[in-house]
């Protein structure tokens, strides 16, 4: 199983949306897929539940439980989606309390509750996504500590980029503290614009900076994209064959590619 978390500072960029989609893509490639809500402000699960119903769900029975350090047990925090082998982990605005700034400086135990939670259930899913709230506040922090990678993913455009360098600092104070083994999965373009002219000079920007930790990959700025979240869907499910699904699909493939590529990285480290 592959842990992964949609990391940014900045809002807006397409962390929640990512995470939806992928999550559609990458189960209609057969995998199993756990979609984790650590942003108190849920938005991920109204995406597969809706507003009202979400912001109804008991907190015993979200993410909120895990951050409580009340050791539930995975039956009761993890619910069907309705979608076939996407399983949800649903957030909740009582969450928000344990999202504390400067996570380093809190109590280790604090950093790995969720990570310790998603040990148990690593041999249930093939991949595991974590959208993460528009800071680098403890849910940010304990979704690193407990991943194998992350992903970050870019608007084109200098708003869209400012919280890149500060994402990576923070991974290095994971790595440093409770998770070594913390790689970058890559950065994904988002909301891309290909006849833009700001956007292909970014986008080569990105790419002359950080290289092949660029996807290839990018997602396009589509109104099926908002259509499929009205709907309830992920993209694949509402629109199979349009423009939109056939771009998160190349990006779960990619992702794919680029997770078994860290795995096999890993172990070769290990045996060394």
């Amino acid at each position: 199983m592959a842990i992964v978390s949609a990391i940014n500072l900045k809002g807006g960029v397409g962390k929640t949306s990512l995470c939806l989609h992928l999550a559609g893509a990458l189960s209609q490639l057969g995998r199993r897929v756990l979609a984790v809500d650590n942003d108190p402000q849920s938005s991920l699960t109204a995406g597969f539940l809706g507003s009202q119903p979400t912001r109804q769900l008991d907190p015993s029975g979200t993410i909120a439980a895990i951050y409580a350090g009340d050791d539930p047990m995975p039956g009761a925090v993890i619910r069907p989606t309705g979608f076939e082998r996407i399983d949800l982990l649903a957030g909740s605005r009582f969450a928000v309390g344990s999202n504390v700034p400067n996570p380093h400086t809190a109590p280790h135990a604090d950093q790995v509750l969720l990570r310790d939670f998603l040990e148990l259930v690593r041999g249930d899913y093939d991949v595991v996504l974590i959208d993460c709230p528009p800071n680098l506040h403890m849910a940010s922090w304990a979704a690193m500590a407990a991943s194998d990678a992350f992903m970050v993913p870019v608007q084109p455009e200098d708003f869209g980029a400012q919280g890149t360098q500060d994402v990576i600092e923070s991974a290095a104070g994971v790595r440093a503290v409770v998770n070594p083994g913390l790689a970058l999965a890559g950065y994904i373009v988002s909301m891309y614009q290909a006849r833009r002219s700001v956007h292909q000079a970014y986008v080569a920007h990105l790419k002359e900076a950080h290289g092949a930790a660029v996807f290839a990959a990018a997602i396009p700025e589509a109104a099926e994209f908002a259509e499929a979240v009205m709907a309830r869907k992920p993209i694949g499910f509402h629109k199979p064959r349009g423009a939109a699904a056939k771009a998160i699909r190349a990006v779960a493939e990619e992702l794919v590619g680029r997770l078994d590529a860290i795995a096999v990285g890993s172990r070769a480290g290990e045996a060394a």
